[in-house]
Order: C-alpha cells, then structure tokens, then sequence
C-alpha cells in the first residue's frame, strides 16, 4: 500500500520540479529582452495625447515617465493603455545635511505628493530625487528612514535618477549623455541633444541588454523623424524579433571654437606689446629671478618706477587665474556638477550655466584677491612710498603663469595626465600666495623700524587667514557635502 502511494507523489514532485525549472528558464529569457521606456519631459497637448499613445504602443514602449505635475487628463488617458507609469518628483541636488535640518519638511512634501496619485492605479513607482549624495553612506541612512516613513502609505516603488551606479533607494535610473556606460546599471536613461550619431550609441545601449532603457520623447521623436529604418527596427522588436538595426555613417564632428585658447593667445600677444612698448621690460624680467637682490633694490630706491609693467601682470595674472580655474573645473566637474554649482549658487551664472561663468568668476576673484593683497602690503609699509612699487614687487613673479597655464593648456587639448594638471594648478595657487610672502620680505628688508611688526601684520596674518578659511571649509558640513556633490556626480 504505501509502494503504490509513494509512485503518484514522486511523480507529481517531479512535475512539479520540471515544471518550476521550466518557468525558471521562461524567465531568464523574458529578462534578456529590453524593456523600453519613454520620458515625456512635459505634458503634452490634449489633442495629440491619443495619436501619441497609440504610437508608443506600437513601437513596443511599455514604461512612460513624467514629471510632477501631471495634469488630470493625461493620468486619465493613460488609463485607457498598459503602459506602467512613473512620476518624477521635481527635487534635485539633495544633500545629507540639508535633508538632516528640513527632514520633517520632506516628508511632509512626499506625502502631499504621493496622495496627488494615490488613486491611479497604472502609476507603479515614484522618483523622489535626481542627481543627489546617494554615493554617501549618511545620506543613504537619512534617505532610507524618510523611505521607510513613506512605505507606510503606498505600496508603490521609490526611484531615483542618478549619472552613476549609486542607489539609495528601491531602483535608480542612470542617465546616460555619453558613450560611458556604468556596467553595474540595470535601468539606463538616454538624455541628450538629438544627433544623427546618437544612433550609434542607441543601437550600443540596446546591445548592452539593460533591464529597462528609458529614451527622451523629444529624442525619439526626432530620431524617428531623422533615420526611419529606426522605427522598422523597434515594430519588429516589439513583435519579438532580435533587435537589428542597420547603421548609419558617422558624421565628422565639427570642430568647436575653442574661446580659452584664443584668450590665452591673446595673454601672450599682450606681454608681446608689453615687451615692445617698455624697452627695459625684457632686461627686468631676468633680473628678477637671476639677481632678485638688484631688482628689489631698483624698486625700492624708486629707480625702476614704472607702473605699466605691474598694471599689465596683475590682469594677465587675473585672466591666468581665469584659464585655471576653467582648465580644472572641465577636468573635475561635469555638465551635471556644473548645473548643481549654480543651483546652489544661481548668482555665479554670469553668462549662463557654463564654464565661461565659471573663468569670468576666475578673473574676478583674482582682481579682488590681488587687490587686498596689493593694499595689504603697501598701507602698513613705511619703507614704500608709491603704489607702483608693491605693485612691482608683488605681480612680477606672475612671469612663472606663462609656463605654468601653457602645460596645463597643452595637457587638456591633447589629453594628457590629469593628474599632472591637478600638480600643476596647485603649483600655480602656490606660486600665487608666494608672491604675497616674498615681497613681505623684500619690503621688510628696507624698514629701519619695527621690521619684524611688519611681517608679521602682512605674512604673518595672511597665513592665519587662509589657515582660518581652509578649516572653515573642512569643518563646514554643508559645504563639504556641496563641494562632494558637485565634484562626483
């Protein structure tokens, strides 16, 4: 009796096996097709909404991203298709401190927020912030408890969108604007200005095989526009087809105008003129790093008095400081970074958010730097009795920015070390406080009085200051954790 029973229940465990191996297969399959997903980036007119739907439908797009707010008649549309819905909430740029002092007040925001959708039932997932600190391991702590709080009311899924592969939450969404493809993200966004050599990275995002590829809609339609056989080859992709998309030429890039290499031209035509109106410029420059003791004798005693020479090396140091600051912040920071520095400081955005505000920031941060330091050095100096010969002394070691910004130049344009970039500039912050430091001493040298009082109130307390300021800034949370954001995402 038991033999005759135990027949029947191996044979259904082992149809239960087979048919559970079976499905496991069916699966693993199903997940190497791509998901496609479109981001609508506004709500689109009513009257286009239908037409616009049926096409995502037959080209096979299954996800639709939009950004809150979304208007009543397009959730209501959506309704009426089986696309799976995301709503981005509009919150960027987050960092840990900030979401530690005002975290009563972001919940209370994703709440409201949620509610507004509670009741479309195609809507599966939020996206609570973009392109914020979830890289840190404290913002991923503060993030997850206001997560968790969130949980409560909704059963749906949390997202973020970010440029690499951080998440801190249920899923993130990696932007993609280039040919750098993070390996660890499952779920890519292709965001960019539409070309026609953007087809070539679509097809390599596609041949990737992530989980969910999420296109522009502004970009997808014009790629439909520009290349038909692109929307051939979605429609046969979407009928289960391998995804095969034939090839278009790449196009030349045109060369684009290199505006820094024309400013430091014309930085370099400048000491040209310099060199051709003052015959006794050239000499001088030699003295000063050959026989330094000559050249600080001849401005003290007032016989090298000129006032051009300075005037000229305190605005090429200026533009100098101007190329610096470009050359390291396009080494550092990306487009993303750069639209999180003027998010937190819109006032800096002088041209636009770009790194042309960024050297004209530069140039007038050295204007006024070299100001106070010019001030400084002259007013509590009895041995100086002109202007121009602080101004002498302090500019003419700014002769090493033309070697200095030159390598840099030739390093970014032929994309050399970054890393001797980076030596490079701090070379040049240093050659810069050196220059304070050592007309200090040589002005010192010709006081008969209270000698070392004067090195003291001008070398002496500048250190203290930087010092002061340095260790503000390290000690500055919420400057630290801007400063992180900006330089990593």
């Amino acid at each position: 009796m038991r033999r005759g029973k135990t027949y029947p229940t191996y044979f259904t465990l082992f149809l239960v096996l087979i048919t559970g191996i079976a499905s496991g297969l069916s699966t693993a399959q199903e997940t190497t097709k791509t998901n496609l997903g479109v981001v609508w980036e506004s709500n689109p007119p009513a009257s286009e909404i239908s037409s616009k739907l049926s096409d995502y439908e037959q080209l096979g797009i299954s996800f639709l991203e939009l950004t809150h707010p979304v208007e009543n008649f397009v959730l209501d549309s959506l309704a009426n298709y089986p696309f799976r819905v995301l709503i981005r909430f509009e919150k960027e740029f987050l960092i840990t401190e900030e979401i530690k002092q005002h975290r009563d007040e972001y919940i209370e925001d994703y709440q409201k927020l949620i509610l507004e959708y509670s009741e479309y039932e195609n809507v599966i997932a939020y996206g609570l912030f973009s392109f914020s600190q979830s890289f840190n391991s404290e913002f991923i702590e503060e993030i997850n408890g206001i997560s968790e709080q969130l949980k409560s009311m909704t059963n749906r899924d949390f997202y973020e969108i970010s440029t690499g592969p951080y998440n801190s939450l249920d899923f993130s969404i990696t932007q993609i604007g280039d040919e750098y493809i993070p390996e660890q993200s499952s779920i890519l966004l292709l965001s960019k200005d539409y070309e026609r050599n953007d087809i070539h990275l679509f097809y390599k995002l596609m041949s990737q095989k992530p989980d969910v590829l999420f296109i522009e809609g502004t970009w997808l339609d014009e790629a439909l526009n520009d290349y038909t056989p692109l929307h051939e080859s979605l429609t046969e992709f979407n009928s289960g087809e391998n995804f095969i998309l034939p090839l278009p030429q790449k196009t030349a890039f045109s060369a684009e105008f290199n505006w820094y290499v024309l400013v430091f031209v014309l930085i370099w035509i400048s000491m040209g003129i310099h060199i051709f109106i003052s015959q006794t410029y050239k000499p001088l420059i030699f003295r000063f790093f050959t026989g330094h003791r000559f050249f600080v004798d001849d401005v003290m005693r007032y016989r090298e008095r000129s006032f051009l020479s300075g005037t000229f090396l305190f605005f090429q140091h200026a533009v100098f400081t101007g190329l610096v600051t470009y050359i390291l912040s396009s080494l550092l920071i990306s487009e993303k970074g750069l639209i999180a520095f003027f998010g937190f400081l819109p006032q800096a955005a002088i041209f636009g958010q770009n790194y042309f505000s960024l050297f004209i920031i530069g140039v007038l941060i050295s204007i006024l730097v070299q100001l106070i330091g010019l001030f400084w050095l002259y007013f509590p100096s009895k041995s100086m009795t002109h202007f121009s010969q602080a101004l002498n002394l302090y500019t003419w070691i700014f002769h090493i920015d033309f070697i200095l910004v030159s390598i840099m130049l030739i390093l970014l344009l032929s994309d050399g070390s970054g890393t001797l970039i980076l030596i490079l500039g701090v070379l040049f912050v240093i050659n810069w406080l050196a220059a304070f430091l050592i007309t200090s001493f040589d002005s010192s040298k010709y006081l008969i009085q209270k000698r070392v009082s004067y090195i003291l109130y001008t070398f002496g307390l500048h250190t203290i200051v930087n010092i002061v300021v340095l260790v503000f800034i390290l000690s500055n949370n919420f400057l630290i954790d801007v400063l992180e954001l900006i330089f990593v995402i």
